[in-house]
This record gives structure tokens, sequence and C-alpha cells, in this order.
């Protein structure tokens, strides 16, 4: 045993004095991280909100009743939710603002006519909403609640003319002594306008599950530490090959020592080399960028261990193909690549269809980002990342059974 540490510990020193791998292993992810983190931090943030404008053309200057453009205007930008979507710019300018939907600045506009609040509950108020055709999807969701606001104000025609319909119908001296019909239908009015008068039925929100909302820098640190953490399975099996090239690996095998003190020596140090390069990421992302890892540091230890085991593994089975150093270099790199993309490295895989999604379960970082992921977003603690840290374990045996057999295949 003895033998396979210091057999580990002459790996470390050699990896610990070469730039270029300190600079791939660790220099790397941490500037992807923060570059990743700072270009796409406003979309995955949500700050990257729709932008749209309402154009209030309404003067309202003999209106009966309280500022009905302004108060269409209000629900729309008083609503919290409605301004998480989008980026609301309030103008006159309806020149202006045609001119930037054609071109694409704005996904869609909102045009309140001269004359809204005054004509309301006279007849057909028209209301205008201007798409840009290259921002379909964000216009859509624009123009339907724009669709859903103004129900509110045909509830309030409605009542005006039913009202106005009943006064008429009705032609009492009661009304003309208590201030004539007019007095009703601006009370009809007023009490159809008020802020509440949809609320004899309510609808609530019930919030079914507690997620934690991450950041893109959140997100890219745990994709590039999974990611990174695959190249100490090119650096172990570089070493392996070069020693074996170099006829290092036949002296130690002439030596006393046991070939099995051989291998775990250079297996162990594949592994110290990922579990440091782990911690020093995880400390720097944590504490200098002061991402979010989640509640359960042991969840997070425990996968990561679980992927540095199959990394190991993987470097065992790379070390078994490849002759040369040459051979690695090309090959490695292309693996850990597809690896990456497959597992939702550069971008996260909801975006892809349903049926192309449990791709990322053939990944090593998949399976890392599964597990990392719920301890992040959903606040999963040891149990829920035991189905992640098992499958990298399976992956770690698979990779050295693998490698192991060919090594005895070619003796």
């Amino acid at each position: 045993m003895r033998r396979a540490f210091d057999i580990a510990q002459k790996d470390l020193i050699v990896w610990m004095r070469d730039p270029t791998a300190l600079g791939i292993l660790l220099g790397m992810p941490a500037l992807l991280i923060v570059i990743l983190g700072a270009a796409l931090g406003g979309i995955m943030s949500g700050s990257g909100r729709i932008p749209v404008a309402i154009v209030n053309l309404d003067s309202r200057p003999y209106a009966i009743v309280k500022d009905q453009a302004a108060e269409l205007e209000a629900s729309l930008t008083d609503e919290k939710r409605i301004k998480a979507l989008f980026t609301m710019e309030r103008t006159r300018d309806l020149a202006g603002v045609e001119h930037r939907v054609a071109n694409g600045d704005l996904a869609a506009a909102l045009v309140i006519p001269e004359g809204f609040s005054n004509t309301l509950g006279q007849g057909t108020i028209k209301l205008d909403v201007l798409v840009d055709p290259g921002s379909t999807v964000s216009a859509g969701i624009w123009e339907s609640i724009v669709r859903s606001v103004a129900v509110r104000y045909s509830a309030v025609v409605v009542v005006v003319r039913t009202t106005m319909e009943a006064v008429q119908r009705a032609n009492s001296p009661a009304l003309a002594k208590a201030g004539g019909a007019g007095a009703v239908v601006g009370f009809a009015i007023t009490e159809g306008s008020r802020d509440d008068v949809f609320d004899a039925v309510k609808v609530t929100d019930t919030v079914s599950g507690g997620t934690n909302k991450v950041g893109a820098i959140d997100y890219y640190a745990l994709s590039m530490t999974a990611m990174f953490l695959m190249f100490a399975a090119m650096f172990g099996a570089m070493s392996t090959v070069r020693e074996r090239t170099e006829q290092t690996m036949a002296r130690m095998l002439a030596s006393p020592t046991a070939r099995e003190s051989i291998v775990g020596g250079k297996m162990l140090g594949v592994f110290i080399l990922g579990i440091t390069q782990f911690a020093v990421l995880f400390l720097f992302t944590k504490y200098l960028l002061n991402v979010w890892w989640g509640q359960s540091t042991l969840a997070i230890v425990m996968v990561a261990v679980a992927e540095v085991a199959a990394v190991t593994g993987l470097a065992t089975g790379i070390s078994a193909i490849a002759k040369t150093q040459r051979a690695i270099g090309g090959i490695a790199p292309l693996f850990i690549q597809i690896q990456a993309a497959i597992g939702g490295a550069f971008f996260q895989l909801d975006a892809l269809p349903e049926w192309i999604q449990p791709i990322k379960y053939f990944s090593l970082v998949g399976w890392a980002l599964e597990g990392w992921r719920a301890v992040q977003v959903q606040g999963a603690g040891l149990a829920g990342v035991m189905a992640p840290v098992i499958a990298l374990w399976c992956f770690a045996i698979a990779f050295f059974a693998f490698g192991v057999w060919r090594m005895r295949a070619e003796q």
C-alpha cells in the first residue's frame, strides 16, 4: 500500500509542476465560468425580458369618469407577473414606436386610441397591438395579456349599455327627481370600473414545491466543473502511456513492487487529482463568485466523489486503448466534448425536444449535473442524489473492468 501512495504522490508532483496541466484543470474552468456567467447572466436570470411599449393617445379632455386609459396602463404596468416578463415603455410617440417594432427593437406595442375614456360604453373600442413579425412568440404573449385585460373593459361596456337601456325602458319619474338617468349611468360606470369588480370569483396560486432560482453563473459553475473533472482522466491516461513508452513502467514491473500496487497507485493519483481539482473549483466558485451550490454540501461531495471515481475508471480504459500520448490527445478531448454536449454542460437540455433529453444518461457530465442540480435547484439532500451517485459508480466499475480486460487481452 505504501508503494501505491508513493506512485500516486510522484504523479501528483509531476502534474503540479506542469503549468499546462494546471491551466487546463483549474484555469480554463474558472475562466469559462466567469465568461459564460457574465455573458448569459441576463438571459438565465430572467432580466432578459421582452421589450414592449404602451402608446397612450387618449387625451381625455371631457371624460365623465376616471381616466380609463391610465387605468388600462396601470393594470399592465403594476402587475408583478407581467412586469417579470416584459420591459414596458410608456410613450405617446406612435410613429417612433411603429418604426422600432418594424425594426425588431420592440417585440410588440399596445396603442390606446384617442378618446378611449370618453367613448367607453358608447360603442366598440379598438385597441391596436403592433407586432414584430420576427418575434411572433413574444408578441403573441403580449397580445394574449392585452386581450385578457381588454375583457375587463368589455364588461364595463356591457354594464353601461345594460344600465342605459334599463333606464330608457323604465322612464321613471323617480329617476328624474333623483338627478336624472345620467347619474344612474355614471354610477354604473364607476361601479363597473372598480378594481375589485372581478373579485366575486377569485383565482389563487398554490406553489406546489419549492425551487431555487439560479443564474447563469450558478449553472455554469456546476457544468464546467463536471466537464473539466474529466480532463483528469486524460492526464492520468497520458501519464500511464508515457511511463510505458519511456520504459519506466517496465522498470517498475521488474521491481519487487506488486502489479496491484502499481495500478492502484496510478488510479489513486488520478483520483486525488480529481478530488483536489473539485475542491479548488468548489471553493473558488462558492466563496469568490458567490455561486449557489445548495445547502447539502455532503450531497454535493458525494456526487463529486462518484464522478471522480468514474473518471478514474475512464483513465484506466483510455490508457488501455491508446498506445501513444498523441492518440490520447486526439481521443480524450473529443470524448470529453461529446460527454459535455449530451450532458448539458453548454446549455440546459430542457431546450431540446423531450424525446432526446434522456441522452444525458449516457454522459458522466449529465449524471453529475443531475445530482448537483437537484441539490442546487430543488434543495435535495443525500437521498435525492443517490440515483446519480449509483449510476456514476456503475460507470466507474464498467470503465475499470474494460481497462483491465483490455490489458489482460494484450498480455
